[in-house]
């Protein structure tokens, strides 16, 4: 490898990848605009749960239950008295749940059974569960029985570990940073392989005496830049704008980004070799890197709750190792057994992927080494 030919090779593709602005926007403005939709559009906290009382009769025990839930963050109380207006608010979808009151709530709490009913929308199932649980628990405080349904007298007490303010960004923003990495290593790697293919660029560079190594090196080292540059860009919004915490090492942080982006690269210069159509490289591209980081890597899905074959087929899925990685570094800290299995199964794919993409290239097919 001439270290001059690749010197000056870098400088020519670093020259046109500033020359097409699509680049730019991808590396620098699209992790802008991802990180601002994520972190605020598609938050997975719970807020404002439409909830309807029916308190058919006033009293104490009621009036608590009433100011504890609209006093919680959570809640948006609208309180009726009967519970035909309870039944019409869920059904009219101006309320989420309804919990129902008895008429003689004092006196049963007195006598130690007191029964009241939540009603919930249940057209989400999902989204039921969760809000009734809220309900459940802040119910049952307001009550003065904090344990389970039938033992008065056992307080329980709760802790979040790792993510103590039960924010989703916390969890959200490294997913966010594994489709950055995964758009700019992959995709627009993919491109850029592609349209030099369909303009006749590569062609050209076949008849001189450049080697398939330094091809794909050019091709990648300016990208690899771009790519850290949208990790800073991460890294700094985590920080001071979502307040995401890193526990762990810095240094295993940019190690471990380094290697998937590399990792996404030899992808997207692999699939570029096999199409030669920047169509068919954004299209098989888009298959197979970025729609498994949202469907197959943990970031939104949980893993163990996939169908069993599915969750086998998500070992092959590189973002699975990376989101992992990611949100044990951040929220947990530097775990050793967690680091050492994904970077090393993650180093042993990218070498892989390098080693197929610079089989494939056509340079290799007319001689050059």
């Amino acid at each position: 490898m001439n270290m001059k030919r690749l010197a000056t090779l870098i400088v020519k593709e670093r020259k046109q990848m500033l020359r097409d602005s699509s680049n730019i926007a991808i590396g620098i403005v699209l992790p802008v605009l991802m990180l601002l939709i994520f972190g605020y559009g598609m938050s997975l906290d719970v807020r404002n749960i439409n909830l309807a009382i029916v308190v058919p009769e006033t009293s104490e025990a009621a009036s608590e239950v009433v100011a504890r839930f609209r006093n919680s963050e959570y809640f948006t109380v609208e309180v009726v008295s009967s519970s035909e207006e309870g039944v019409k608010s869920v059904r009219d979808r101006k309320v989420d749940g309804c919990l129902f009151l008895p008429p003689d709530l004092q006196r049963n709490l007195q006598s130690g059974d007191a029964n009241v009913l939540i009603g919930m929308n249940a057209a989400n199932a999902s989204m039921a569960r969760m809000y009734e649980n809220y309900i459940r628990q802040v119910a049952v405080s307001a009550l003065g029985n904090s344990g389970k349904d039938g033992f008065p007298g056992v307080t329980v007490k709760s802790r979040m570990w790792f993510n103590e303010a039960n924010e989703s960004c916390y969890f959200m923003i490294p997913g966010v940073i594994v489709i950055i990495m995964a758009l700019i290593g992959c995709m627009l790697t993919a491109l850029q392989m592609a349209k030099e293919y369909e303009h006749g660029n590569m062609e050209s560079m076949f008849v001189t005496p450049m080697t398939a190594g330094e091809i794909l090196l050019a091709k990648m080292v300016n990208n690899y830049i771009l790519g850290m540059i949208g990790l800073a860009i991460s890294l700094l919004f985590a920080r001071y704008l979502f307040h995401v915490p890193l526990r762990g090492s810095l240094i295993f942080l940019l190690l471990g980004s380094s290697i998937f982006l590399l990792l996404q690269m030899a992808m997207g210069l692999l699939i570029s070799s096999l199409t030669k159509s920047q169509f068919l490289a954004s299209q098989i591209a888009l298959i197979v890197s970025f729609m498994p980081v949202f469907l197959l890597s943990g970031f939104l899905y949980e893993i163990p709750n996939m169908p069993v074959f599915l969750q086998y087929f998500t070992y092959l899925v590189p973002a699975r190792y990376f989101v992992d990685f990611l949100q044990t570094i951040f929220l947990v800290g530097n775990v050793p057994g967690n680091i050492a299995k994904n970077l090393t199964v993650m180093s042993g794919l990218t070498i892989l992927l390098l080693l197929l993409a610079k089989w494939k290239n056509p340079k290799l097919l007319t001689g050059g080494k």
